[in-house]
């Protein structure tokens, strides 16, 4: 009996040292940090025609550091001990493919699950692509009959939204001429891309009676103008003022209590050189120095010279009749409006439906502005 009690306590002092040593090496929190971690596999294939992506380089964020890993032959990249949960941030990348970035969902079914797969579509920029080009222009110069080109580097992109990934984007810039090339993935059944445009604000060149408030013509002659206006590639264009490329004035009258004479260019006689052959009387002036000689003075926004007018005063102070022309002048503007273009608004194609081998033209018209900086009349 002696003997059975020493030989128990020896086996339960040696049970103790085991537990014991156990404990020390192998945690019950490292037991519980095994339980939450896993081995996690992307799985990285060609999106549209689901073939494993060889050489691709892998990027997740693990305890707070990027760990890299490469795809195999069968297109997977393998990652030891991430922990479970939401949001792992993974990255692809490899030449001749659009990168992707994405937040991987690490769920599992329950703590004895050792491995998770996830599977992320890269899109070929080399295979099965198709084109999208075209020229954009905008009316940056109102005075003038052209129409003008966007400033270069302005951007058009592409954005394909599918299944399962983040928003991919393609992005092309104009040329010196306007003009933009997007390559993009496509497939022979048509893959649907929505386009945007970026908003400009230029200073556009335009004509002006002058600025809201200010006195009307004669007190505020016409001019031409830099004004920043801003171009959204959606919206409606701004009013376009109406404004004369030529006019002519004559003095103020002398009595402060009179009516200054308001006169216009007849463009209807403007002789084949382009001088100025009549003027119009709006209205009468009065409190004029009775038959003073005034002289006719012309502003002409887009040149023109030699003008020799004058006008009589009646004997009673009145300003009516014609213009005295000795020299009709030559070179003036024969037409009216100062401001070529009216109110465009801006035409684009927001979306494309684009199969392999494909090129689609698609330009894009900014129009006159939709927003002006300054308060024109």
């Amino acid at each position: 009996m002696k003997t059975t009690r020493i030989l128990s306590f020896l086996l339960v002092v040696l049970l103790a040292g085991v537990f014991t040593s156990c404990k020390d090496d192998f945690t019950e929190e490292d037991a519980l940090n095994a339980q939450q971690t896993v081995d996690v596999s992307v799985y990285v294939i060609d999106y549209f025609n689901t073939t494993a992506v060889t050489g691709a380089t892998v990027s997740i964020i693990k305890d707070g550091a990027a760990v890299t890993a490469q795809t195999n032959e069968q297109g997977i990249a393998s990652f030891s001990d991430v922990k479970i949960g939401g949001g792992l941030p993974v990255t692809v990348e490899k030449e001749g493919f659009t990168k992707v970035q994405n937040l991987v969902d690490v769920n599992v079914n329950d703590y004895r699950q050792g491995h998770f797969t996830t599977t992320l579509g890269v899109l070929s920029l080399t295979e099965n692509t198709a084109t999208i080009k075209g020229k954009l222009e905008i009316e940056s110069d109102v005075t003038n009959d052209e129409t003008e080109v966007v400033p270069e580097g302005t951007e058009v992109k592409a954005f394909l939204n599918l299944e399962g990934m983040n928003t991919v984007e393609f992005v092309a810039t104009t040329d010196a001429n306007g003009f933009y090339e997007l390559v993009v993935p496509a497939t022979n059944t048509g893959v649907d891309y929505q386009l945007k445009y970026q908003t400009l604000v230029l200073d556009q060149k335009i004509a002006k009676n002058g600025n809201k408030g200010d006195a009307d013509f004669p007190a505020t002659i016409p001019s031409i103008g830099n004004i920043a206006t801003t171009f959204n590639p959606v919206g409606s264009a701004i009013e376009m003022p109406s404004v004369p490329s030529l006019v002519a004035t004559l003095p103020a009258p002398t009595d402060a209590g009179g009516t200054q004479a308001v006169i216009v260019v007849d463009f209807g006689s403007m002789t084949g050189d382009a001088g100025i052959g009549d003027f119009d009387v709006e209205v009468n002036g009065t409190g004029y120095t009775a038959s003073a000689v005034l002289d006719v003075t012309v502003t002409s926004l887009f040149g023109g010279s030699g003008l020799v007018a004058t006008w009589t005063v009646d004997g009673s102070g009145n300003v009516s009749g014609n213009a005295n022309i000795s020299d009709a002048g030559s070179g003036y503007p024969t037409s009216y409006e100062a401001n070529k273009a009216g109110e465009i608004n801006p035409s684009f194609d927001n979306y494309v439906d684009i199969q392999s081998g494909e090129v689609r033209l698609i330009n894009g018209h900014y129009g006159t502005g939709t927003i002006r900086a300054e308060e024109i009349q």
